[in-house]
């Protein structure tokens, strides 16, 4: 059985198409798969993701330098000043004051503070880490 198709001699085998038939799209034109590389095909995927952002705040921490979110209580935490309890809960309450803001409302701050020292106190990373500290 043979299938045939727009621009296709029906019943004829090898026939070459009838170029009168093609439509307007593609008289003329050199045969291409359509598949152009779009701008910044070249790049690897981390690449793409990284372009025309700015570095992130965490880079400075990962390169040695501190995390400014934190500095001044990982600062005191060096002194002597406080303790890893106290540092930990200024973190989190520094942490709920950047991501809510201000004006959040009081349950909701509490609904998430409570969530993140669950968090906190159920990961065996951070337990471990904490120990390490005090």
């Amino acid at each position: 059985m043979m299938v045939t198709g727009p621009g296709s001699q029906a019943g004829v085998p090898g026939a070459a198409p009838d170029a009168t038939s093609a439509p307007d799209a593609v008289k003329g034109k050199a045969w291409t798969t359509g598949a152009e590389k779009p701008e910044g095909a070249s790049r690897s995927f981390a690449e793409t993701l990284a372009a025309d952002r700015p570095a992130p705040e965490a880079a400075a921490a990962r390169a040695g330098g501190a995390d400014p979110l934190t500095s001044d209580i990982a600062a005191d935490l060096q002194a002597g000043k406080i303790d890893p309890k106290a540092a930990l809960d200024r973190v989190v309450e520094r942490v709920l004051a950047r991501q809510l803001g201000a004006d959040a409302p009081a349950t909701l701050r509490s609904q998430l503070r409570d969530a993140l020292r669950d968090t906190i106190s159920s990961d065996p990373f951070i337990a471990e880490r904490l120990r390490g500290l005090g």
